[in-house]
């Protein structure tokens, strides 16, 4: 259950912050698998690990690169997606019924692009006082992200009934675009409804994100049977397509046309 400062505040801003839910240990334990897999070519990873990020053509070559399927690679990352603390947060928004989608884990240098501002459709809705996000998106920072990097977002996107002018750049400020420090362990959860970007890394550490991306009423995807021995039966379970009955007093919307162009970028906000 999300408290009622919490509720106010994801409505109003589209995301929430949750401090330090990621133990010191586990943080060390992925940074250390993220370096590994990150220093592999993509015939080297593990299976079923792979890198979105390498297979398509048209993206940038100074594309930040992540690692998918991250969640079959160590039991680490399948503590992760069952985070308690995150949980709370993702089952609540999406009326109990998330579906685990995507797993990536990030990593940005300096000579990373950034990323500018995009969204995935309007499928945000409050009904008898309970929230209601069906695309939500929980990025876990493994490292110390100062302000001025990092992630950034228009708050109150999610809620848009018009298009975002042109001008708007991730790099403006306050009150339109708020950037949001982070420290290693913190994980922001936001609805993929909101307009998000991310600003280039300055610093002279990588930065490594974790994103985990869960759907409400989903019914596509599925876990990767051929693996399912990998993964813990509770993982298993979240990665299964969830009750797509649609309850009656909620409204959902497809992508609109102003977001279609915008629904598929990169895992590295």
């Amino acid at each position: 259950m999300l408290t009622p400062e919490e509720k106010w505040y994801f409505d109003h801003h589209g995301f929430l912050i949750l401090r330090k839910v990621v133990p010191e240990q586990d943080i060390e334990n992925m940074i250390a698998l993220g370096q590994k897999w990150h220093a592999m070519k993509l015939g080297d990873l593990p299976q079923p690990l792979t890198s979105t990020a390498d297979t398509h053509p048209d993206y940038s070559p100074t594309i930040a690169r992540w690692i998918n399927n991250i969640q079959y690679g160590d039991q680490v990352f399948q503590k992760l997606v069952l985070n308690s603390e995150i949980m709370r947060v993702i089952i609540s928004l999406t009326k109990g019924r998330p579906t685990l989608v995507d797993t990536a884990l990030t990593r940005n240098t300096v000579e990373s692009d950034d990323i500018n501002f995009h969204a995935s459709g309007t499928d945000y809705v409050v009904c008898e006082g309970e929230l209601y996000a069906g695309f939500l998106n929980a990025a876990i920072s493994l490292v110390d992200v100062p302000d001025g990097t990092g992630f950034v977002c228009l708050i109150g996107s999610h809620k848009r009934n018009f298009s975002v002018p042109n001008n708007i750049s991730i790099y403006q400020g306050p009150p339109t675009v708020i950037n949001v420090p982070v420290d290693a362990g913190d994980c922001i959860v936001f609805t993929e409804a909101l307009y998000h970007g991310a600003r280039r890394w300055t610093e002279d550490y990588p930065r490594m994100t974790i994103f985990n991306r869960y759907m409400g009423n989903h019914s596509g995807g599925g876990p990767i049977e051929q693996y399912k021995h990998l993964i813990p039966d509770q993982v298993y379970e979240l990665e299964q397509p969830s009750d797509t009955r649609i309850q009656n007093c909620l409204l959902y919307t497809s992508p609109s046309p102003r977001d279609a162009t915008l629904s598929r970028m990169p895992s590295s906000a």
